[in-house]
């Protein structure tokens, strides 16, 4: 098969067949790439705050994780006896492989990072994106998982039999609840008791990632070149994520960085992620609730979280800059105006978890013009499956996925 006449499902069928996670050097001659799988192991001392997430719980949210715990075998034994264990302590979390991509015979010192959404437990769908920027920029791709995602989650959480069971447990309990289901009920069970995970979470995925750069930049990873630049692409949450790494630019490592933003960029009280593949309502109503509408209120009452929003860690300072829209307006503007020429959004029309009117009204309050489209394609999609393996329309998904990805190219050459 020639590559230059794969489409875009034979391609999705071909690099999910040759992808890999196992660590070592793995070259697809007839794709002309290779796949370099590398270990890290994340500084837990560096992200985390002292303390422990479940000594931290609110007392009525501890009781009510105790009655659940009592009455549901599953929850209990899979999922919820890991939430008294703290973040710092899961292995699976804190040593993972990660893989670059990148094209055979040419070394770049340029690398691009691709940033996933939230609750994602493959890089299938994300290989043809990772192809086509890798073929047509030049530079390797690295494929860098959020804490607690893709390979950092514990095993169980992927296994459908077991998350049915538990989604059926916490629609028991929770009789009111809208969209559970196998996919979410992990992470739903996870950020409804424990909603500051989400923020432990993120930064400490936003320090990887800064290591990440150092390690780049000394040449300490196998596959890149010695000081070697990191631009980012940041898909739905992952555009949430890199618009901080932009915004805090730690340790200088990302002066002179792009990125795009897919499906992504707005602050957090403009998403809507209620979905049977992301999260189901009640842990959707948590998470806003502690941190769009009493955030202020729970850093007073909680001395973990109020260590880590000082205003010294700039990281955390303008992850609060973006849960709110009509709040620290101005300090997500200043930031956003430094950087507005090295950033770009491009929304789907009929995205209803990431509405690209959110994302548009977060970058455009930004004191400089920041580049953004919203396009539409000419079939049915969704966030989550913005470009779907269906034969039926292959060619429109192939104008569909050139119409995003040449932007993306054009952009990060």
């Amino acid at each position: 098969m020639n590559e230059q006449k794969m489409n875009y499902l034979d391609l999705h069928k071909t690099l999910k067949e040759f992808y890999t996670q196992e660590p070592g050097v793995f070259i697809n001659s007839e794709l002309g790439i290779t796949l370099t799988n590398n270990f890290f192991t994340s500084d837990v001392k560096r992200a985390f705050p002292p303390g422990d997430e479940y000594m931290d719980m609110n007392p009525l949210m501890k009781a009510l994780m105790k009655y659940f715990l009592h009455r549901n075998e599953y929850s209990d034994k899979y999922l919820l006896k890991m939430l008294t264990v703290p973040d710092k302590a899961i292995q699976e979390n804190n040593r993972f492989t990660y893989s670059i991509l990148s094209p055979s015979g040419t070394v770049s010192n340029e690398a691009i990072v691709l940033l996933h959404g939230l609750n994602e437990r493959g890089w299938e769908k994300y290989l043809p994106w990772a192809y086509y920027i890798l073929k047509n920029t030049g530079k390797s791709v690295i494929l860098f998982p959020n804490a607690f995602h893709m390979n950092r989650a514990p095993e169980c959480w992927s296994n459908f039999r077991l998350m049915k069971e538990i989604s059926s447990e916490r629609k028991n309990l929770l009789p009111g609840v809208i969209l559970s289901s196998p996919v979410n009920a992990a992470i739903s069970t996870r950020l409804q008791f424990v909603p500051q995970r989400f923020v432990y979470s993120g930064i400490q995925t936003i320090n990887d990632i800064t290591t990440l750069a150092e390690l780049a930049k000394e040449g300490s990873i196998q596959g890149l070149p010695k000081n070697t630049s990191l631009d980012l692409f940041g898909y739905s949450i992952g555009a949430f994520v890199a618009e901080i790494i932009m915004m805090s630019n730690p340790l200088g490592l990302f002066n002179t960085s792009r990125c795009f933003l897919f499906c992504g960029g707005s602050t957090l009280d403009k998403m809507s992620p209620v979905n049977k593949f992301i999260l189901d309502s009640e842990a959707t109503n948590q998470l806003m609730d502690f941190y769009v509408h009493r955030l202020d209120q729970n850093i007073t009452t909680d001395e973990r979280l109020s260590s880590l929003f000082k205003d010294e860690n700039e990281e955390a300072f303008l992850f609060k800059a973006m849960l709110n829209n009509e709040e620290n307006k101005t300090v997500r503007e200043r930031y956003l105006g430094k950087i507005s020429d090295r950033l770009y959004g491009v929304a789907l029309a009929k995205d209803d978890v990431m509405p690209g009117a959110a994302i548009q009204q977060t970058l455009n309050h930004s004191r400089k013009k920041i580049r953004f489209d919203e396009i539409d394609f000419e079939y049915g999609y969704t966030h989550e499956n913005p470009f779907p393996t269906l034969t039926g329309i292959s060619d429109k998904i192939d104008r569909a996925f050139e119409s995003v990805f040449s932007r993306a190219v054009s952009f990060l050459s």
